[in-house]
C-alpha cells in the first residue's frame, strides 16, 4: 500500500489469466478487470506470431493497442493502414477488426473500455530516478517493460504489473518510483 487512502495490486506476470481471442485467432493474458458484467474495463497482453492475424471485435469498447514486445507491427482497416513501433500507442474502435502483420514475433498491451463509461489514456513513460504520480480518482496501471518498480511494499519486475485503485480518501495519491533501469 502506498499511503493508506489508496490500494495497489501487484499483478505478476506468471499470475495472469490466459485466455482464448473472442474469434479464436490467439490468445490474450488478461492483467486486470474493472467491475461490472461485461466489466467496464479489461486490460491484457497478447501474444503475436510473426504472419496475418485479425483482431476479435469489440463494439461499443473504445481500444488503445501498444506494441510492447521487440517486433513492430502493422494494422490494416478498410481504408486506413498504420505501422507501429514498440511502444507507440494506437487508440481505435474497438468494433473494427483490424488485420494485423507482426515484423517478427512480439507481444502488445492492450486497454479495452466502454466507451459509454469510461475513457482510456495510454503513456509510455521512462523513468529513471523519478516518481509516476495518479490521478486519485481514477484507476491506474503501469506496466513494467524493462527493469523494476516499487510501490510501498511492491515491487515489479519486467511483465509485472501495479494496479493502483481510486482513493476514497482526499490525501496523496500513489507515487510509483523505479528500482532499476537498464
Amino acid at each position: 500500500m502506498t499511503d493508506g487512502s489508496s490500494r495497489t495490486v501487484l499483478i505478476r506476470r506468471s499470475d495472469r489469466l490466459r485466455i482464448p481471442w473472442k474469434n479464436g485467432a490467439g490468445a490474450t493474458e488478461v492483467i486486470a478487470t474493472g467491475e461490472g458484467q461485461p466489466p467496464a474495463w479489461r486490460i491484457s497482453v497478447a501474444d503475436l506470431s510473426t504472419g496475418r492475424t485479425t483482431f476479435s471485435s469489440f463494439p461499443g469498447l473504445h481500444r488503445v493497442f501498444t506494441v510492447v514486445g521487440d517486433h513492430g507491427v502493422t494494422l490494416s482497416w478498410v481504408g486506413r493502414t498504420v505501422e507501429l513501433d514498440p511502444l507507440e500507442p494506437c487508440p481505435f474502435d474497438g468494433e473494427l477488426a483490424p488485420d494485423c502483420v507482426a515484423s517478427g514475433p512480439t507481444s502488445a498491451f492492450n486497454v479495452m473500455v466502454d466507451a459509454s463509461a469510461a475513457t482510456v489514456h495510454v503513456e509510455p513513460l521512462h523513468l529513471a530516478h523519478s516518481a509516476v504520480f495518479t490521478d486519485p480518482d481514477a484507476t491506474t496501471v503501469v506496466y513494467v517493460h524493462r527493469g523494476s518498480l516499487a510501490s510501498g511494499d511492491h515491487a515489479a519486475g519486467t511483465g509485472d504489473c501495479l494496479v493502483g485503485s481510486p482513493s476514497r480518501s482526499p490525501g496523496p495519491h500513489p507515487s510509483w518510483w523505479p528500482r532499476s533501469t537498464r
